[in-house]
C-alpha cells in the first residue's frame, strides 16, 4: 500500500520525522508510541496534508503527485477528536454528506445512491438518531463517530485515523475496532494511530512502533522489550482466554 523511503518531515524548523523507511502493507495497521513520537505527523504525511523530503508512495505513486480530488477518492483521514472542533453548526447528516464530495461536484445534488451511502454509514456507526442534530451540540464521542461515518461515506480504499477511540467509552471503542477489522477483511487498508495497545493490537494485522520521530520496530507480534523501549516501563504479559493471545500490563518503574 504505502512505501516510505528516507522520510523527513518538519513543522517549521522543528524536525519531527527522521529518516523513516518502512513498507506499510494492506490490512489493519496500528501506529503505536508515546506522545510526541510522530504518529500524528506521519498520518498527516500519508494523507498528503504536509510537505516532506524523501519518498512516500501510495500504490506506487508519489503522494504529492496526486490531484487532490483523485487522492480524496483513494484516501480518507479522520483527525483526532481533539482537533475535530467545527465552528459552524452543520447537522450530522451534512457532515457525513461531505464524504461524498470527491465523487461529485460541490454544487451537484446528492443522488439516491449518495443518500443511501450516507444513511448506511450512519447506521453502521449507530448514529442514525443523531442525523439531524447540530454537530456543535454533540459530545466529543458522538462527534468522533460522526466524522468516522463521514470517512465511510467517502468510500475510499484506504482509511487513516488519528486516535479514533480517544473520546469513546470502552464498548464503543471495541465496536470501532471490530468495524475496522471487518473493513480490513473486506479489502480496505486502514492505518490507525492509537494509545490503547491491547485493544488495537488484538484486532490489527501488524504494528509500527515510533519513538523520537523514527520507527524502532514493526511486525505482527510485539514483545515486552519493544514496549519497554517505547514507554520506558516494564510490561508483563497475561493471557487473553477469549482471543487466545497475550495482552500487556504496564508496571511503574
Amino acid at each position: 500500500m504505502y512505501s516510505i523511503r528516507n522520510l523527513y518531515a518538519s513543522y517549521g524548523k522543528k524536525l519531527i520525522l527522521r529518516n523513516i523507511s518502512v513498507d506499510i502493507p494492506p490490512g489493519l495497521v496500528s501506529l503505536i508510541g508515546p506522545n510526541g513520537s510522530g504518529k500524528s505527523t506521519l498520518l498527516r504525511v500519508l494523507a498528503g496534508l504536509m510537505g516532506y523530503s524523501g519518498h512516500v508512495l501510495l500504490n506506487g505513486q508519489e503522494v504529492m503527485r496526486f490531484s487532490r480530488r483523485e487522492f480524496a477518492r483513494n484516501v480518507s483521514f479522520v483527525m483526532s477528536g481533539n482537533t475535530l472542533r467545527p465552528s459552524y453548526p452543520f447537522s450530522v447528516r451534512e457532515i457525513i454528506e461531505m464524504g461524498r464530495l470527491p465523487h461529485r461536484g460541490i454544487f451537484t445534488r446528492l443522488t439516491h445512491s449518495d443518500i443511501d451511502t450516507v444513511n448506511q454509514s450512519a447506521k453502521i456507526l449507530g448514529i442514525t438518531h443523531l442525523l439531524e442534530r447540530d454537530i456543535m451540540t454533540l459530545s466529543d464521542g458522538e462527534r468522533q463517530l460522526a466524522f468516522i461515518a463521514c470517512s465511510l461515506a467517502q468510500d475510499t480504499s484506504t482509511i487513516l485515523l488519528d486516535e479514533p477511540t480517544s473520546a469513546l467509552d470502552p464498548d464503543k471503542s471495541a465496536k470501532i475496532f471490530s468495524l475496522l477489522r471487518t473493513l480490513a477483511d473486506g479489502g480496505r487498508s486502514i492505518i490507525a494511530a492509537v494509545h490503547d495497545i491491547n485493544l488495537s493490537l488484538s484486532y490489527s494485522d501488524c504494528y509500527i512502533a515510533l519513538k523520537g520521530g523514527g520507527v524502532i520496530s514493526h511486525g505482527q507480534k510485539i514483545s515486552g522489550e519493544v514496549l519497554h523501549d517505547l514507554y520506558c516501563a516494564k510490561f508483563i504479559p497475561y493471557h487473553n482466554d477469549e482471543r487466545n493471545d497475550s495482552m500487556w500490563r504496564a508496571l511503574p518503574e
